[in-house]
């Protein structure tokens, strides 16, 4: 059980994404920025690969690099000091997921004894520890403008890893589960709703979309009529994103979910597999899509029914992770 919980803690701590094909682990990737005058930019790399996770409105972009000794590492990029290096709790790597509008950032990082915690980092205080549930993992996913913060934690005997919801000051806050023993928050917004995911029964499958609202119990978002489904994304008027299979476990598709409409399928470029992974106040959603078995190619959706196709770095493989309210979108991408 150790076992599971810390293979599922990890899956949340690198960026809350829901694939990293096969095709794009082995060959050199790199963060890029996209945008409707620049088209996709290549950010560069403090090491071999990188990987952005977030924007904010101001630009600033938060990811991890892949140092020359496989190590993951922390950065914040701008466009006037390009990427830096985030530092660590004392350990020997970082992944930074997620950053608000004033500069704060999010992510998981190792600490001296070797255990991953969540931390925030700003400008002035550096990387701070925000601790754990009781048990010895951590990781920070999303922060929204108030200074809250969602992701996952280990509770006493690292058995049990539970989405979290951590005001500013304030110790973390188990969310529940939708019927086991985990569950993972991936996104959070101004109201402190956090999305995520939870699997129903002590197999580990099927696991489903939820949303929690501060003060209520975690409600299932249910599937597009497969058995799995993971929101990602939530934007202000509760507007939730994801992904979810047709049947069975794959393949899976990008969903829109709202209160009024329920679960949707988005379009698709073609191919088999798709996720939605941020939404902006604009209800713009970026994402990626499976053009072919072997080709896959960083998406934004307008609406419903509407899919652009951003391409890539030049290599067969980009997602989409994050997109701010002027349209700007990251991510990641192969280069060739």
């Amino acid at each position: 059980m150790l076992r599971l919980a810390r293979r599922w803690l990890w899956l949340s701590i690198i960026a809350a994404t829901v694939t990293v094909h096969v095709n794009a682990q082995n060959t050199t990737t790199h963060a890029f920025l996209w945008s409707s005058t620049g088209g996709m930019k290549d950010l560069g790399s403090l090491g071999d690969s990188s990987y952005a996770n977030a924007i904010n409105n101001a630009g600033q972009i938060v990811g991890y690099y892949v140092t020359s000794g496989g190590t993951y590492r922390a950065f914040l990029w701008t466009s006037g000091g390009g990427m830096q290096d985030l530092g660590t709790l004392g350990g020997d790597f970082a992944i930074a997921s997620g950053i608000n509008s004033i500069g704060q950032v999010v992510g998981g990082a190792s600490t001296a004894s070797g255990e991953v915690h969540a931390f925030q980092w700003t400008a002035t205080s550096g990387m701070e520890d925000l601790g754990t549930l009781g048990g010895t993992s951590s990781s920070a996913v999303a922060i929204n403008d108030l200074g809250d913060v969602t992701g996952s934690a280990s509770q006493v005997g690292a058995i049990r890893v539970v989405a979290f919801r951590q005001a500013p000051g304030k110790k973390m806050y188990g969310l529940g589960t939708l019927g086991y023993r985990y569950s993972y928050g991936y996104a959070i917004n101004a109201a402190a709703t956090v999305v995520g995911s939870s699997p129903l029964n002590k197999n580990l499958t099927p696991y489903h979309a939820f949303i929690r609202r501060k003060g209520a119990h975690v409600v299932d978002l249910g599937t597009l009529g497969g058995d799995d489904s993971t929101a990602l994304g939530i934007s202000q008027s509760e507007q939730v994103v994801g992904w979810s299979a047709f049947n069975g476990g794959y393949p899976f598709q990008a969903f829109l979910w709202t209160a009024t409409s329920g679960i949707l399928a988005l379009p698709t470029l073609g191919g088999q597999n798709s996720a939605a992974q941020a939404i902006n106040g604009k209800s713009q959603i970026a994402g990626f899509s499976d053009v072919s078995q072997t080709v896959t190619h960083a998406v934004l959706w307008t609406a419903t029914n509407q899919i652009q196709d951003l391409g890539t770095l030049g290599g067969n493989y980009a997602t989409a992770q994050s997109i701010n309210d002027l349209g700007q979108v990251v991510g990641w991408s192969t280069l060739q």
